[in-house]
């Protein structure tokens, strides 16, 4: 009788007409029948056909990680406000009856895999927001729940609602970050900075639009964005940079090398005729530190060149080479001086 039970429910699951309620007793229930685990294997491949292998494998990777802290029992202390990190457990350390019972899971998945995917059940969170920080000195990589990939830069912030994806895929960006977007021709992808918009369907693209810089700056490497203003409006194509003036709410468009500008992915820095305030802003931010500079002069020195990664010291040296400026430091607070 109670096989025959679950077996409905199974059918349930696999017609896509089951409640969450029904899928959580489910899983339970293949959890503790592990010879169920290749039956499911079976069904599971006919009903997961039509999903997007590379968003199937991304969504593995990250459903086969909280199985196996379940199932051995590991905690793990990183709240939703910390930067996720992506982790691929080799697929032989995770028991069977875990992989088959993750894979019922999916369809809640989808929407909340990047945080406590197992465990979130409570309708009442259907418009709260998912919110991932990558602190200064740090990086995040972020895999959303349409496939998207973000890297997110020091001191950024990328928050979205639970129902993203639902008619749009919405993310606002405090920051810095690097977007390579799933294709969707259904579903627009939306960066929100403030009052302007950078819509896509699937591209890479960067945006930089730190709350302290004058200006918000979106450079596109592939495919094309529309960019959104309340006044105005206007698209890239790649190798083109825009810049939006937060004060006189100005769009103003050039031509670049795009991979320049997404260098810190990798480590590095570039910078485009910069002066040395926003360099120290970024360095502050990069390698979390404290810089104060003590003559007007000095801020309003320009430079471009790109710096390798290396560490404060290195960086500071290598603006150094074409900047009038010393630095001492003074209670771990870096000054600089003119020469």
């Amino acid at each position: 009788m109670e096989k025959e039970y679950y077996k409905n429910l199974a059918e349930k699951y696999f017609a896509g007409d089951i409640t969450e309620v029904e899928i959580s007793e489910l899983a339970g229930w293949i959890r503790n029948n592990a010879q169920l685990a290749g039956w499911w294997e079976k069904e599971f491949e006919k009903s997961a056909a039509d999903i997007n292998p590379a968003l199937r494998d991304k969504m593995f990777a990250r459903i086969k990680m909280e199985v196996l802290k379940e199932s051995s029992g590991i905690s793990e202390s990183r709240t939703p406000q910390q930067p996720a990190v992506k982790r691929t457990p080799d697929k032989a350390l995770i028991p069977a009856w875990a992989r088959w019972a993750a894979m019922i899971c999916i369809p809640i998945c989808i929407a909340f895999f990047t945080y406590n995917i197992l465990s979130i059940s409570n309708t009442d969170k259907a418009r709260s927001p998912f919110i991932v920080k990558a602190d200064k000195g740090d990086k995040a990589t972020v895999v959303l729940p349409d496939g998207t990939d973000v890297i997110l830069n020091s001191a950024s912030q990328l928050s979205y609602l639970s129902d993203f994806g639902t008619n749009e895929r919405r993310v606002q960006l405090e920051g810095e970050g690097y977007f390579k977007v799933a294709h969707d021709i259904r579903r627009t992808f939306i960066v929100q900075v403030g009052e302007l918009e950078v819509k896509v369907m699937g591209t890479v693209f960067n945006v930089c639009a730190y709350s302290n810089d004058q200006d918000v700056t979106v450079v596109l490497l592939e495919g094309k964005v529309g960019i959104h203003t309340p006044s105005t409006s206007t698209t890239l194509s790649p190798g083109e940079k825009i810049n939006y003036n937060k004060s006189t709410r100005k769009l103003s468009t050039e031509k670049v090398y795009p991979d320049d500008y997404v260098s810190w992915t990798k480590g590095n820095l570039y910078f485009q005729n910069e002066s040395l305030e926003n360099i120290m802003k970024a360095l502050s931010r990069v390698y979390d530190v404290t810089i104060r500079i003590d003559s007007p002069k000095i801020s309003e020195e320009r430079f471009t060149g790109t710096i390798p990664g290396g560490g404060i010291q290195n960086a500071l040296n290598i603006v150094m080479l074409t900047s009038p400026f010393r630095y001492e430091v003074e209670d771990s607070v870096i000054i600089l001086k003119e020469k």
